[in-house]
């Protein structure tokens, strides 16, 4: 009842592409993250704390029509945060191909303690790792092996993009590419971040909320959107 309730709205007040990337997160969750959630769920030692939750949506668009969507989740309780990312891109590039992803990020006093990243492109898994923090060191877990990474605490990565404007922050870490890059201004409320792939992203902000990012790569070109 509540899928046809929202796509009834949708329909009477949303352009396509914005009803096509609800169409595809509403078979996502469904098909990916409902029973991740139902395997994963755990009652936390604050379980009765009050929680703050943020969620924004961006419909990714290539030629003016979507292609796929990020969902982003943030829930603060007490010093802790974490963001959940799910996305899928449908889109041909030489060839066809579909990327689904599950990402989470937990920091605890604005350090990150832990990450992780789920990606498949046409059903095969192509990225599988977590990142925590233990004892005052990150270790990397990934293709069943453990190493240790020569980092000091880290403060800030990508997910934190979508949320607040990089005012006054230099280098911001990639949990993918395990590394820090750099954050260039780029304009009023304009940010550039090129990642090791040479992929340029971006990020557009107003009144410190970022509204769109615009994502170059070799061979694509795409615009983040949220809606």
């Amino acid at each position: 009842m509540l899928l046809i309730y929202t796509l009834k709205k949708v329909f009477k007040r949303s352009p396509s592409f914005e009803i096509v990337a609800v169409l595809k997160r509403q078979l996502f969750k469904i098909k990916y993250i409902i029973p991740f959630f139902l395997l994963s769920n755990t009652s936390p030692d604050n379980a009765d704390a009050v929680a703050d939750v943020e969620k924004i949506s961006f419909s990714v668009i290539k030629k003016n029509s979507s292609i796929g969507f990020i969902d982003i989740e943030k829930t603060s309780i007490d010093e802790t945060t974490t963001y959940i990312i799910n996305s899928e891109v449908k889109a041909k590039v030489i060839f066809n191909f579909n990327v689904i992803g599950i990402e989470k990020y937990i920091y605890k006093s604005d350090t990150l303690i832990y990450s992780s990243l789920y990606r498949k492109l046409n059903n095969k898994v192509k990225l599988n790792q977590s990142l925590s923090l233990v004892d005052g060191k990150y270790f990397l877990k990934e293709k069943n092996k453990n190493e240790v990474l020569d980092f000091n605490i880290i403060n800030s990565n990508l997910v934190t993009l979508f949320f607040f404007e990089p005012v006054g922050i230099q280098e911001i870490f990639s949990d993918k590419y395990k590394k820090m890059v750099n954050i260039t201004p780029f304009g009023k409320g304009k940010y550039k971040v090129v990642l090791p792939n040479k992929s340029t992203s971006i990020y557009h902000y107003e009144n410190g909320k970022c509204t769109t990012i615009d994502v170059v790569g070799s061979f694509y070109k795409v615009k983040l959107i949220q809606i």
